[in-house]
């Protein structure tokens, strides 16, 4: 969905348009929830913020000022994420032990790509997850993440590099 179809929906929104919210949700609830869950690494903490966003999406909907829709959204998104982790206090670094052997279950593939994600530090997971589950481009994510845009580019591709050296048996 690009930012025209969702300056529309949100317009519509404003008006308490239900259907064009269900439009909204029902696109980006899964790259939504996916951002924060690679934030806060709880799932059910992650579904709760991610119907909180929706939530303020809907009783609040962007002006007209906001010229880039969907990178606001993840703005929100990740923000709320890093507000909870500031108000409980957190520990969002710890890293996980990893033990790759080889998996055929795919369940297990599963949860080794998860553990190995977890390695990265919290400003990876998040240039990674709004990268490919939520599509931004590299100057969006570093615009939300307030990087440069090399320095976003370069530490997406580290993180990229750990995560192959991990899921392919080796350590850091």
């Amino acid at each position: 969905m690009d930012d025209k179809m969702l300056r529309n929906l949100f317009n519509r929104i404003g008006n308490k348009d239900k259907n064009a919210f269900s439009i909204v949700y029902n696109d980006l609830k899964v790259p939504v929830f996916t951002v924060i869950f690679r934030i806060v690494n709880s799932k059910e903490v992650a579904e709760d913020i991610t119907q909180d966003v929706f939530v303020k999406l809907f009783v609040s909907p962007p002006d007209l000022s906001v010229k880039k829709l969907r990178a606001w959204i993840f703005t929100v998104s990740r923000n709320s994420a890093i507000d909870y982790l500031r108000k409980n206090k957190v520990l969002h670094n710890e890293e996980i032990t990893l033990s790759a052997h080889n998996v055929e279950n795919e369940v297990l593939n599963r949860l080794d790509i998860e553990q190995a994600f977890q390695t990265l530090d919290t400003t990876e997971r998040e240039i990674v997850t709004l990268h490919l589950n939520a599509g931004l481009s590299f100057k969006q994510i570093a615009s939300i993440t307030q990087l440069s845009l090399p320095s976003t580019y370069r530490r997406y591709k580290k993180a990229l590099n750990k995560l192959k050296v991990i899921l392919s048996g080796g350590v850091l």
